[in-house]
Formats: C-alpha cells, sequence, structure tokens
C-alpha cells in the first residue's frame, strides 16, 4: 500500500465499523453460521459425554473446546455489530486456544503427562508468580489512594498461601518454557512433528491470520494501516467487506470443527472428520464461495496494477 505522509483524518467509528448494508448482504453467512456452531456445540458434548474414562488429558481438551468456543460466540456479537477488527482480537484467542488443543492432541502418550504438567503445574507457577510482582506496585498504589477493600484484593495475589510466589527455576528456564508454550513455537513442534506425531502439514499458514489480529490486539502502525486501506477503499468496498466477514466466520466453523476431531482422535483413533464436523465444514465453506467469487473479481483491478512475481 502506498502511504501517504501522515495518517488519514480519524472519523469516529467509520475505520472501525462495517457498513449496514455489508451486514445485510452477510445475513445468509449468519444464518449458516449459526447453524453449523450448534453442530459443532452439539457434537463436543457427545464427544466428551461418551469418553468411557475422563482424565486430566481429556478433561484438560473438554474446557478448551468450549473456552474457544465461547470466543467464537464472542467474536460472532461483534461481527453482528460491524465490529470486525474487534472480532478480529478474539479470533486471535480462539487460534491461540487451537494451538494448545493440538498441542496436547498430537502429542504421544509418554509426551502428554508432562505437557499437562508444564501446562497446569509449571506454568500455573510462574503465572502465579508474575502476578504476584505486578500486584506490588498495584497495592502501593491502592494503599495509598484506594479503598481497603481495594488493597485486601490485591494484597491476596501475593499471599503465598493462595499463590505459588517463591520463583519456579531460574529466569531462562522459566522463559523457555513460557517460550515453548508460545503460539509460534506450538506452530513449530506441531510442523516438525516434535512431539512423536506425525507433522500437521499447513499448520504454519495460520500464523498469517494470528499474526494480522495480533496488529490490533498491539494497537500498532500496521493496525492504522489496515484501516487506512479500509477507509479509502471505492467501488469494492461492499465486497472486501463481505469477504471480510466470509473469512472470519470460516476461520471460526474450521478451527472449531478440528480442535474438535483431533481431541477426540487423540484418545479414539482415527484420520477421517467426524461426519457432523465435516458437514459444518462444508456448509461454511459452500455459503460463502459466491461472496468470495465477487470479492476476487472486485479486485481484478487492483492487482493488475502488481506485476506478479516470478
Amino acid at each position: 500500500m502506498n502511504k501517504q505522509k501522515y495518517p488519514i483524518e480519524y472519523k469516529g467509528n467509520d475505520e472501525m465499523r462495517i457498513s449496514e448494508t455489508s451486514l445485510t448482504t452477510s445475513e445468509p453467512l449468519f444464518i449458516t453460521f449459526v447453524e453449523c456452531m450448534k453442530a459443532i456445540r452439539d457434537y463436543h458434548i457427545q464427544v466428551f459425554s461418551e469418553k468411557p474414562e475422563k482424565d486430566l488429558h481429556s478433561e484438560t481438551l473438554r474446557v478448551l473446546n468450549h473456552y474457544q468456543q465461547d470466543r467464537t460466540q464472542a467474536a460472532y456479537c461483534l461481527i453482528v455489530n460491524g465490529l470486525v477488527w474487534d472480532a478480529e482480537v478474539i479470533i486471535r484467542v480462539a487460534y491461540e486456544t487451537f494451538a494448545k488443543v493440538a498441542f496436547l492432541a498430537t502429542a504421544s502418550g509418554e509426551q502428554r503427562d508432562e505437557l499437562l504438567h508444564e501446562y497446569w503445574d509449571l506454568l500455573g507457577a510462574v503465572y502465579d508468580r508474575q502476578g504476584a510482582l505486578k500486584a506490588e506496585a498495584s497495592e502501593r498504589l491502592v494503599n495509598r489512594f484506594g479503598s481497603q477493600g481495594d488493597s485486601r484484593v490485591i494484597a491476596a495475589l501475593r499471599d503465598g498461601r493462595v499463590y505459588r510466589t517463591s520463583p519456579l527455576g531460574d529466569k531462562r528456564f522459566r522463559k523457555q518454557l513460557e517460550q515453548r508454550w508460545s503460539f509460534s513455537e506450538i506452530l513449530e513442534a506441531l510442523k516438525g512433528g516434535r512431539l512423536g506425531n506425525a507433522p500437521l502439514v499447513g499448520i504454519d499458514a495460520l500464523a498469517h491470520i494470528y499474526g494480522m489480529s495480533s496488529h490490533f490486539a498491539h494497537a500498532n502502525s500496521r493496525a492504522l494501516d489496515l484501516l487506512e486501506d479500509r477507509a479509502t477503499r471505492g467501488s469494492d468496498l461492499l465486497q472486501l467487506e463481505v469477504g471480510h466477514i466470509c473469512r472470519m466466520l470460516t476461520d471460526m466453523v474450521s478451527i472449531t470443527s478440528f480442535s474438535l476431531f483431533l481431541s477426540k482422535r487423540s484418545w479414539a483413533g482415527g484420520t477421517k472428520m467426524p461426519d457432523p464436523l465435516a458437514a459444518a465444514f462444508r456448509a461454511m465453506s459452500e455459503s460463502t464461495k459466491p461472496f468470495q467469487a465477487e470479492f476476487e473479481v472486485s479486485q481484478d483491478c487492483l492487482y493488475s496494477n502488481w506485476p506478479m512475481k516470478e
């Protein structure tokens, strides 16, 4: 994008919301999405209720899948109100959750217990310690300006009887532990099959959308570039906005479906996507195809000015 010297004049919510016309055009997509997510939630209930023996592995996956599905509902509420960029930040969380589900679900049996120990115990201790350190400055502030109730709440975060406030290992160990559970490192592990699993082909492609969503979470200059691009579009704006909605809805159906597929496969085996999940995936994909085709045609003029690299 050819940037101006300064950003465009900010006009309130115009750049953050999409048009009512685009929302109205997307109504068939919204209906399909709600139907697909209902089917996915129903399958979620079925899968975890039918597992004969519940253990820490299956219960962790159950909670993570539920958490992910709730985040898609939150993102959907933002989308139908035109707040697509805010929805991107929530979808980023859904991607984070998918990575952790895949990390645990594809690990070999001998590594599974180690990862669960890291997730619940070691990382939990690190977060307790970090919370206590950050609460120290807040406690000083509320002791000076806040109420006794505020002070009590903050002080509790530093109470070693409740939280693990002693440091776990040395700084290098803690940093490596957190890095191993970062989104990018999980993708690398899944891509390379480091956990004794078959590599998940194409998993690293998730980094692109995750990165775009991250720009808005971090409020960096790239986020403002994207807002400027949207605000300065011409006759292709409708197709662009509806195409954006198509991508977000299909992403959410896809990652929630694959999360459940990988979860069940971790104890039941199998290589075929279960029919209810496959049907939801197909339905959402088919419903977006006409809109995506219109979007692609609308961009022909734009890309005709950019010769493709050989």
